[in-house]
């Protein structure tokens, strides 16, 4: 994030679903020059196909039924600063192409309007879906992927960051005690050792709402497994955990793919970019029969 920050780069945040996905889009632009200008929010998954338009680039008073007033779109609200749309893969063919446009030529046109509009805005977007595939059955356009996709991010599952988990569940107790007004100091052995080995389907979103519920049970000092949802005591089955097995190699194979792309094949940047050693990523490199 500190890397990519300061630069206008388009940034393309590849996650799962409650991964933090836009507070990364948001922490970028907090880090950026652009931070003392808007950030504008769009979840592209919320919009209906018919006001997507509407909703980027605005629309003037009477330009179709239900205008009854001028609208003004999020890309001149970002103006001068961010704007990060969320699970961008949901957009329509035709909204991409109007996109594209937008972010080639840093112009727009409200519908209804025959004025262009100069807009100054930085693109982050975000997506849980394989572009790639998207790509390949030809419902998201190449042009515009490499548009939004100069620089990429992926957020790791939770359950893959073992050695942060319960830095994150103290964070949402701090947070927890702040909304409550409570003053739980912690998490008993037998329940950091559930939150530990539970892997957390919905990410850090699902472990925020189970820590404030647990808050607000609590009736002593620390958080008990008592305390704590049942679904937590749920293991995967054999099944499942040999599916999200397979996810995982595939996610990190793309991982190292798109790190060696984006460092033109050097290796030692790469594997600082993937936050390991040379000699690790060389054995991933064989692992994954990658020449």
């Amino acid at each position: 994030m500190r890397l990519v920050a300061p630069t206008n780069m388009s940034v393309l945040i590849i996650g799962a679903s409650g991964t933090g996905k836009e507070y990364v889009a948001h922490r970028i632009h907090e880090l950026s020059t652009r931070n003392n200008n808007p950030f504008i929010p769009i979840d592209c998954g919320a919009i209906p196909k018919e006001l997507a338009a509407s909703e980027f680039f605005g629309h003037i008073k009477g330009s179709f039924t239900g205008a009854l007033n001028d609208k003004t779109g999020a890309f001149v609200e970002a103006n001068g600063g961010t704007i990060f749309l969320d699970e961008i893969g949901n957009l329509s063919y035709e909204i991409q192409i109007q996109l594209l446009r937008a972010l080639q030529e840093r112009k727009i046109r409200p519908i209804g309007s025959n004025k262009e509009i100069n807009v100054d805005i930085r693109l982050i977007a975000a997506t849980n879906e394989n572009l790639t595939q998207a790509l390949e059955k030809g419902v998201f356009r190449e042009d515009l992927f490499h548009r939004i996709n100069e620089f990429t991010l992926y957020i790791p599952d939770l359950k893959d960051r073992q050695e942060d988990i319960l830095l994150f569940a103290n964070l949402f107790l701090d947070q927890a005690n702040k909304e409550l007004n409570k003053q739980i100091i912690g998490f008993e052995d037998k329940a950091s050792r559930i939150i530990q080995e539970y892997h957390w389907p919905g990410n850090l979103r699902q472990m925020k709402n189970i820590i404030k519920r647990a808050t607000l049970l609590a009736t002593n000092n620390y958080i008990t497994s008592a305390e704590l949802s049942n679904e937590l005591a749920q293991k995967p089955t054999a099944d499942t955990s040999s599916r999200i097995t397979l996810k995982n190699e595939e996610i990190e194979k793309e991982h190292i793919l798109e790190a060696l792309r984006q460092t033109n094949n050097n290796k030692s940047r790469a594997a600082q970019l993937l936050n390991i050693d040379r000699k690790t990523l060389y054995n991933k490199l064989k692992l994954y029969n990658l020449n």
